[in-house]
């Protein structure tokens, strides 16, 4: 049994919930964005669709941070 800490999709969805609470800092929303089942046991977070406009606010935000 897996135990809940490391739980794939419960990973991803608490991923989902930092990004989502992330982008909101910024007033940018990605309704879609939602933990999904993982792939190949690796926790995966669905992005979707979001507005030309919120596309657009995330790209001014991403441009402003220094590359890693």
């Amino acid at each position: 049994m897996t135990d809940i800490e490391n739980d794939p999709y419960r990973l991803a969805i608490v991923a989902a919930e930092r990004l989502r609470a992330a982008l909101a800092i910024h007033g940018l929303a990605i309704p879609s964005l939602r933990g999904s089942h993982p792939a190949r046991d690796v926790p995966f977070v669905e992005l979707g669709g979001c507005s030309a406009e919120v596309a657009e606010g995330l790209a001014t935000v991403l441009e402003k941070m220094e590359p890693r």
